[in-house]
C-alpha cells in the first residue's frame, strides 16, 4: 500500500512539473488584419482606396495577363498627425513597378493594420475611400501588400507609420504665466 502510493504520489509531482502554470501565458504575437483595398496610381490617375475595390474575376484577368508587382512604394512613409486629425489612404502617393520598373496603374493591394491598434485607429472605410483618425498618441503601422505575385510567386509591399502627437498644452505658457510688458 506504502508503495503503491509512493508511485501515485510521483506521477502526480511529475504531472504538475510538466503542466504549464495556470497563469503564464505564452508569447505575444502580432496580429495583421486587412481593412480593406486600395489600388495603386498611374500617371494619369491617382491612387484609391475602399472596400472591396477587386473582385477574384479582376485577380484572375491580371494574372492571367501576366501582371507582376515587384515593388511596392508609398510616400510619405512616415505621416506625422495630431491627435484627431485624420490621414486618407488616398491621399497617399502609391506606386507598384513591375519586372523593369514600370509602373503599373491599378494594382491591387489590400491595407492591414494590427489588431491591439485597431480600436485607437479611428477607422472609417467607404467604397471610396478609408481614413484613420487616431484617438491616441502612439505610432501605428499601416502595410499595403500587392495582391498580385512578384516573378518569384511571393508578395511584395510597403509599410508606413501614422506618428500620432497629442495636443500637449501643459508645456505652452498662458497669459496669466506671462510677464507683464508694462
Amino acid at each position: 500500500m506504502v508503495q503503491r502510493t509512493l508511485t501515485l504520489l510521483t506521477l502526480l509531482v511529475a504531472a504538475l512539473a510538466a503542466a504549464p502554470a495556470a497563469g503564464q501565458e505564452g508569447p505575444f504575437q502580432i496580429v495583421w488584419v486587412v481593412v480593406g483595398e486600395a489600388s495603386s496610381g498611374s500617371g494619369k490617375a491617382p491612387a484609391h482606396a475602399g472596400r472591396q475595390l477587386f473582385m477574384a474575376s479582376d485577380l484572375v484577368s491580371k494574372s492571367l495577363a501576366n501582371v507582376r508587382v515587384e515593388q511596392v512604394d508609398v510616400e510619405p512613409v512616415v505621416n506625422e498627425l495630431a491627435l484627431g486629425q485624420r490621414l486618407c489612404v488616398a491621399r497617399m502617393n502609391i506606386r507598384t513597378l513591375g519586372p523593369g520598373k514600370q509602373l503599373i496603374g491599378g494594382a491591387p493591394l489590400s491595407i492591414s493594420i494590427r489588431q491591439d491598434h485597431k480600436q485607437r485607429l479611428g477607422l472609417s472605410r467607404s467604397k471610396r475611400d478609408i481614413c484613420l483618425q487616431p484617438s491616441a498618441a502612439g505610432e501605428y503601422p499601416v502595410r499595403l501588400t500587392s495582391m498580385l505575385p512578384a516573378r518569384d510567386g511571393t508578395t511584395r509591399g510597403a509599410q508606413v507609420y501614422l506618428r500620432v502627437k497629442a495636443n500637449d498644452q501643459t508645456n505652452q505658457p498662458s497669459a496669466a504665466d506671462l510677464p507683464d510688458a508694462r
